[in-house]
């Protein structure tokens, strides 16, 4: 039996206009849009991988994410899907998390880090720098300081591509474009074989598109760099994706939410 496992879960979803996921296209088209996050089961301690929404939005997500004419979309939230509830499902505690990896310091991605207080957050160094000072509106109204925390929990920034348990199994990838420090995993499962956890590099299966692009970037030339970085990853070891924001992600793998795959 293998003693990696990964458990895939969905922190909660947005009703968005489909232009915000591929500028210019589909204006005018409302469409789903999920975030997803998820668990490594390592013998070295588990991982998890971006922390999704705040939980606060199962009650009042205008609190907790801002109201409609703040933000792009409002996060639609269920009791059951905030960090703690989903640990539970696959028997684990909080205090069993070692670290967690977030691919990038967006509302998004990191609502639930506090529920973790004894982990290590693991993110590249030009993020953690830029999250405290960003530079133009679309990325200010991004980065909740609250949640992120930094003066109580535990940051590890990392410089680069970044092998977490230096073994090859959890592989952090450089990415920046969406953010100025964004990070891809490369996770590589004993007997699934590759899968690549997009982050926000690749939002949807439709940005694998060249000619696409998605409502928020920071330095589009970094972004299409990154994109193709992981394009060549894909082809060289045959990996599967795992898209934050794409509704179809679970179903095109065969995965259901909080499965546990090897």
């Amino acid at each position: 039996m293998s003693a990696i496992w990964f458990h895939p879960f969905a922190s909660a979803h947005f009703i968005l206009d489909q232009s915000v996921l591929t500028v210019t296209l589909g204006c005018g088209d409302k469409v789903k849009a999920t975030t997803t996050w998820s668990v490594v089961k390592h013998p070295e301690g588990a991982v998890v991988i971006d922390t999704g929404i705040h939980p606060g939005a199962i009650d009042d997500a205008d609190a907790a994410w801002g109201t409609g004419e703040e933000r792009i979309g409002v996060p639609l939230m269920e009791r059951g899907q905030e960090v703690t509830a989903q640990l539970a499902r696959i028997g684990l505690a909080p205090s069993d998390v070692r670290y967690v990896v977030n691919t990038h310091l967006h509302g998004d991605h990191v609502g639930g880090n506090a529920e973790l207080p004894d982990a290590t957050f693991v993110c590249q160094r030009d993020e953690y720098e830029y999250a405290s000072a960003p530079d133009i509106p679309s990325m200010v109204r991004e980065y909740p300081l609250g949640q992120l925390a930094f003066d109580t929990l535990r940051y590890e920034p990392v410089d680069g591509d970044h092998d977490l348990y230096g073994d090859g199994t959890i592989q952090l990838v450089k990415t920046p474009g969406h953010t100025p420090g964004h990070q891809s995993v490369v996770l590589r499962l004993p007997e699934r074989g590759t899968v690549i956890l997009t982050g926000d590099a690749i939002w949807t299966e439709a940005n694998l598109d060249e000619m696409t692009l998605p409502g928020i970037v920071w330095f589009p030339s970094a972004y299409v760099k990154s994109r193709r970085r992981l394009l060549d990853v894909h082809a060289a070891e045959g990996a599967d994706w795992f898209f934050t924001h794409d509704p179809e992600t679970f179903g095109a793998l065969g995965w259901v939410e909080g499965g546990a795959y090897a």
